[in-house]
Order: structure tokens, then C-alpha cells, then sequence
């Protein structure tokens, strides 16, 4: 037993006034009145103290009032064992259950579903439950019900997923079905493993006020499991044909070294090399694979090793295809065309040598006369660069309509650059004068946007110096660019972009050969040129695999360009589960299963199919755990126990009071004694005058 207000107890001092009430009351004199009184003899009247109680029941009735109004105002509570029972009423109850990957290690799925089982079966009448299942995400799979054959129904139809674990979703989904419910007591009840890597130390989800959070742990800090990691490619050219030499890893998560372990290769479901390898205890190991040819798109392979007590991770799925070479379009002035090899010896000499070096994009360049440009080869092209060439009103709507089907456009406004008013939407802005620099100091650039894509490599020190190239002559601009990515010296516009088109065009407002500048014969020249070509091209080198849990968007389809409508595809998970993707925002896939997806056009065409590995997030086989207590303290703000005994916090003596509500009995009682008492003092006061 406590009391909220021990010192209260001061007034029952105020039993003591009824015990001394009853010992001094004086009896009262009764006056009887005679004709005379000359013959009696005076006595005079002496009041006599009462030295015994007369009326006990009446004294006990009294007492008792008063230590009960007193017991009740120090607000009297019982001291309970565990927070939970303080409470009086139903509770509502999150059961939080975690399908992991990881849980499949061993039996933990089996004891997780046993222990929601368990929870259920513990429900009184009144109660009631919501059914959460959790990995990265967090799902309702039933939202507070009494219905115990449907939450039992629900925990035997739950599987795993290939997904890692993540407790804030699941715990704010938990604190938020929790604090929807009108029922007194509230507990979340997490079912999980306690994988170290699902939660972060910047995470910040609170339990709502009061609410208990038990967790029931079924996993354990032992685990033996072997994963095999990302594979490292390493592409070749041989005899005009691409290769490919790969490179896999496995890391042994035991106390126990592993002597020989065979990694097997697949290509299209076909072992095609295996090779041994030790791996240390809690070490790692590699092996490097023949190359092998890669002779169509979309091979699908594997590296594999024998399954163990967790299967998800011994296998690593991967896709390999020719890379296609980017196609760009050079047009140079009609002049220059006309004697072959006269353009690739002037103005284009270093433009098309740094498009020729490098693999990543390969870039397959054609120089053209701007008067030979046509539609086909407009469609046939990922960029076009105008270099340093007037262009005609139909040249210009031809570019135009390039540009708005999604294409990359480089215009160099050198000395010779002209674009028609008629289509000047097209470009940032139009060339305007020429700015002489050749006499006296020439211009530098000087202020770079390095938050743009372009110079986003460039950031880091000693990345490249735009500073050393030195410029003789530049071209004024007429028109307000949406954008200046870079500026000269005096403020002028280097490098100006326009947006709000489908595609994207850049303006380059000096030459890129030696007439104007010698920034082709500096360090920065090669992969500036390649920057901006891939930029352009919105270029992106197709991954080999990606993880569970990631977006993929969709590739654009054969005629099509960024920005323009695409048609329906249809999507073949691994589990063989349909997805249609097509129209606005529907070019996106969130990847959910382990395996490979297939993507098509719907029409047809299997030459623009696509297929996606997906493997699973390897800090999830990781045997590192976080205690429970820490978890609690993090959600709660109050420090809990251990895993068996955790129940939440102790309750506070006021918490305590208020849930049991002991002083209101406690009071009524003694208000009651007192209507009896008086009752009863009324009886004895008339009996005696009488």
C-alpha cells in the first residue's frame, strides 16, 4: 500500500475531538419550579464532568468517518508488481511481427508466428488487436478487432519476404493504430529478431504516452551463414566482340573457417565454371572467373554457392548485355563536307578524338553536313552538336522537333554561329557579338556551377583546373537563359542551358577547337566533353543487378525519348505475379522479390525487352543484434528491462492512484458514516430528554 499524500495523515489528529467531547460534555440542569421556597434550604448546582464514555457506538461511528476522509484525501494506492496491471480496463494491442528475410534463419519465422499466436490467445473480452507485419516497409494486415479466428487466421497465412528490416515504419504505424484507440491501456508487441542494421541512431518514433512496449525476441547471437556478395565486372574487347571476366566475393558470418567452398558460375541456367575457395572464420574470400563472350542481351546469370541455413543470400543474380553505343551527330558547315576528312582535320579534329576515347558510354560519332541533316538520322541520334555552322529555318525546325521528342542538343556559337529568329525558343538564347579578348588578358573561366551534373565531377580538389584554359574570343548572347552553368571572367555567359523543353540543350558560347581558346589542349578537355555528352544524352549505364526494395524506372522504348508518352509494358516478377506499367508517373518498379524481372512492350518486340536482377540487402544476413532495452528506451524515453521480464516502465504513485481511484471509495464511505452517525445521535439525543 502507498499514498500520493502521506502527510495528510496529520488530520487524524481530528479523531481525538469526538473522544474528547464525550469526556467533557456537561450534563444540563432541569429547573422545576415551586410556589416558594423560603422553607428549602439553597444547595448550589454543580455540573459534573463525565468520567466513562456512555455511547461507543456512536464514538466508533465518528472515528471512523474521520480517518476515512482523511485516508481518502492522502490518496491511498496498492503497490502492483508489473506497470501492466495498473491499469484498469481493455487494452488495445499492436502485434508487431517481423518477416524478414533473416527470419527464416533456423525456426525463428515458426516461433514468431507461435509467439503472435500466443499474444492472441492472451486477449480478454473486450480487448482488442491490430496484426502489423513489417520488413523495410509496414503493412496493416489487420486493423483493431476482437475477432481472434481472424488475427489467428492472418499469422498462418503470413511468409517471409526478401526484404531486410526496418522497426521505425513499423513502430510509427504501431504508435498510430495505438493512439486511434478510446481503450485504456495500450501495449505494442514486437515480434523480431533485432537485426542491428534495421535501426538507426537518428531514428525518431515515440510511442504515444503511457503505452507498454514488450518485445519478444527469437533470435539469437549465434548465427553461422555464409553470403555471396556483388560481383565485380570487368569488360574486354576481343576481335570486335564484348567480354566479360567476372568477379565474386563470398564472407563467412561463423566462428568456423570453411576449407574449399565451390562457387559455381550460371549463365542462363547453365553452370559454366566453378572454382574453390577458403574462407577464414568471420573473413572473406574472392574468386575471379574465366571471361566469358557475352553474345546477346539481357544473359541472365549467377553466382551460387551450397545452401545453408539461410538460403536467401547464397546466390547473387545478375544481367549482362552488349553495351550499345551512344550515337551522336556532329553537323559541321556545308564547306567543310565536301572534301572528306577535311572537317576531322579541322574545327571537329579534338571534338571527335575525345568522343572516340572511352567505354563508358562508347560513342559512336558521325560528322555531317548540317544540309544533310534529316529526320532519320535526327531519330537515329541520342545528341546532336552544331558545331560552330549557321543554321537554316528548316534546319531549325528539324532540331526543334528533335529536342522536343526528348534529344540532347550541344550548340557552339563560334565566329560562324547563326540561329533564325523564327526558332529561337529552341536554343538558351541566340549568338549575338563577338567579345575580342586576343589583345591584352585574355579571359579566363571563373565562376562554374558545380552543383550542376556537368562540373559535379570537377567538385572535389585537384578533379581538373577550368582556370588554366585561356580564352581569346567568345560570343555575346541576346535572350535571358533560364540557366548559366558557367561564366567567364568578366561575368560574361560561358555555358547556358534553357529548360522546360522534353530534351536538353546546352550552349557553348566559344569554340572547341584552337581558334578561340586552348581548352582542348588541357587535362579537363576529355572527360568535360564526355560529362556533357552523357548529360545530354541522359545516359545511365544499365546496372547488373539492383536490391530489393529499390526503384527501377522503366527504359524508354524503341522511337521514344525522354519526356514522351510511353506505351503500356507489362512486368513478370520472379514469383511469375503480372505488373502493367504505362502512362504518366507509371514508369517506375518497386522491386519486391529476389529473382529477375521481365519487362516488355505489350505490342511486341522483343528486341526492346529488358530484364532486372533483384538480390536481397545483404546487411540483413548480418548476425549483429540491438538489445531489446535499448530499442524501448529509444521509443519510450524510459529505460526497460530485459527481454523476459520487459514490460515498460514503473508507474509513478499519481498513475498508480488515478488508474485504481481508491480515495473515492475511500470517501464515500466516510460520508456515509457520517449520515448514520448523525442519524443515530438524533435517536440518542431524544431518548434521553425524554
Amino acid at each position: 500500500m502507498g499514498f500520493v499524500a502521506p502527510l495528510l495523515f496529520a488530520g487524524l489528529v481530528a479523531v481525538a475531538i469526538p473522544i474528547f467531547i464525550h469526556l467533557i460534555q456537561r450534563e444540563r440542569k432541569r429547573v422545576v419550579e415551586f410556589p416558594s421556597l423560603m422553607f428549602l434550604r439553597r444547595i448550589p448546582y454543580q455540573s459534573v464532568r463525565r468520567r466513562r464514555i456512555r455511547h461507543w457506538p456512536l464514538l466508533l461511528l465518528r472515528l471512523a468517518a474521520i480517518a476515512l476522509i482523511v485516508t481518502a484525501f492522502a490518496r491511498p494506492f496498492l503497490r502492483l508488481s508489473t506497470p501492466a496491471a495498473t491499469a484498469t480496463g481493455a487494452r488495445e494491442v499492436a502485434i508487431v511481427v517481423d518477416r524478414s528475410y533473416s527470419m527464416e534463419y533456423g525456426d525463428r519465422w515458426d516461433r514468431a508466428r507461435a509467439a503472435a499466436r500466443d499474444a492472441v490467445n492472451h486477449l480478454r473480452p473486450g480487448e482488442r488487436a491490430s496484426l502489423v507485419f513489417f520488413d523495410t516497409g509496414a503493412e496493416v494486415a489487420l486493423r483493431s478487432t476482437a475477432d481472434r479466428s481472424r488475427l489467428l487466421s492472418a499469422i498462418d497465412a503470413a511468409r517471409t519476404s526478401a526484404a531486410a528490416t526496418k522497426f521505425a515504419p513499423a513502430l510509427k504505424l504501431a504508435g498510430s493504430l495505438l493512439a486511434e484507440s478510446a481503450l485504456a491501456r495500450r501495449e505494442a508487441i514486437l515480434i523480431s529478431d533485432y537485426q542491428r542494421g534495421g535501426w538507426g541512431s537518428s531514428e525518431d518514433v515515440r510511442l504515444p504516452d503511457r503505452a507498454v512496449f514488450t518485445p519478444v525476441d527469437v533470435g539469437s547471437d549465434e548465427m553461422k551463414n555464409v553470403a555471396v556478395t556483388p560481383v565485380s565486372l570487368q569488360r574486354t574487347r576481343f576481335e570486335n566482340q564484348e567480354r566479360i571476366a567476372v568477379t565474386a566475393g563470398v564472407i563467412n558470418r561463423g566462428g568456423a573457417p570453411i576449407a574449399r567452398l565451390p562457387i559455381a558460375l550460371e549463365l542462363d541456367g547453365k553452370v559454366v565454371d566453378t572454382e574453390p575457395v577458403d574462407v577464414a572464420a568471420n573473413g572473406s574470400g574472392s574468386v575471379t572467373f574465366a571471361p566469358f563472350t557475352v553474345s546477346a542481351r539481357n544473359m541472365r546469370a549467377a553466382v551460387r554457392i551450397p545452401d545453408d541455413s539461410l538460403r536467401r543470400d547464397n546466390v547473387f543474380d545478375f544481367v549482362v548485355s552488349p553495351i550499345d553505343p551512344l550515337k551522336v551527330t556532329v553537323l559541321e558547315r556545308p564547306a567543310l563536307s565536301r572534301v572528306e576528312g577535311e572537317g576531322a582535320a579541322g574545327e571537329s579534329l579534338y571534338l571527335t578524338r575525345a568522343l572516340a576515347i572511352g567505354e563508358s558510354p562508347r560513342v559512336d560519332a558521325t560528322l555531317k553536313s548540317i544540309d544533310a541533316f534529316t529526320d532519320a538520322d535526327a531519330r537515329a541520334s541520342g545528341v546532336v552538336i552544331l558545331n560552330d555552322v549557321p543554321v537554316t529555318a528548316p534546319a531549325a525546325e528539324r532540331l526543334g522537333r528533335f529536342v522536343a521528342a526528348g534529344g540532347g542538343l550541344f550548340a557552339i556559337a563560334g565566329p560562324r554561329a547563326d540561329w533564325p529568329e523564327k526558332g529561337a525558343d529552341v536554343l538558351p538564347a541566340l549568338p549575338a557579338g563577338t567579345v575580342d579578348r586576343a589583345s591584352g588578358t585574355s579571359a579566363r573561366l571563373g565562376a562554374l556551377e558545380y552543383g550542376h551534373p556537368i562540373f559535379d565531377v570537377f567538385r572535389a580538389p585537384r578533379s581538373g583546373d577550368f582556370s588554366a584554359a585561356q580564352f581569346y574570343g567568345y560570343r555575346a548572347i541576346r535572350g535571358d537563359p533560364s540557366q548559366v552553368i558557367a561564366r567567364f571572367d568578366d561575368g560574361a555567359p560561358a555555358l547556358v542551358e534553357r529548360k522546360g523543353q522534353a530534351g536538353r540543350v546546352l550552349m557553348w558560347t566559344s569554340t572547341v577547337d584552337l581558334s578561340w581558346n586552348d581548352l582542348a589542349l588541357k587535362p579537363v578537355f576529355l572527360p568535360f566533353v564526355h560529362t556533357l555528352v552523357r548529360y545530354l544524352a541522359d545516359y545511365r549505364e544499365p546496372a547488373a543487378s539492383l536490391t530489393v526494395g529499390q526503384i527501377y524506372v522503366a527504359p524508354r522504348l524503341a522511337g521514344s525519348r525522354r519526356g514522351a508518352p510511353q506505351s503500356t509494358r507489362i512486368v513478370l516478377a520472379p514469383s511469375g505475379r503480372r505488373v502493367d506499367l504505362g502512362g504518366e508517373d507509371q514508369d517506375v518498379l518497386e522491386l519486391t522479390e529476389q529473382g529477375f524481372y521481365d519487362i516488355r512492350p505489350q505490342t511486341g518486340g522483343s528486341e526492346w525487352s529488358t530484364t532486372v536482377a533483384s538480390n536481397v540487402d545483404l546487411k540483413e544476413s548480418d548476425p549483429a543484434r540491438i538489445d531489446p532495452k535499448e530499442l524501448a528506451t529509444a521509443i519510450t524515453g524510459r529505460p526497460g528491462g530485459g527481454p523476459a521480464d520487459f514490460t515498460g516502465h514503473a508507474p509513478t504513485a499519481e498513475e498508480q492512484a488515478r488508474a485504481q481511484r481508491i480515495w473515492w471509495y475511500l470517501l464515500a464511505a466516510g460520508l456515509a458514516l457520517l449520515g448514520v452517525e448523525a442519524v443515530l445521535a438524533n435517536r440518542l439525543s431524544g431518548s434521553r430528554i425524554a
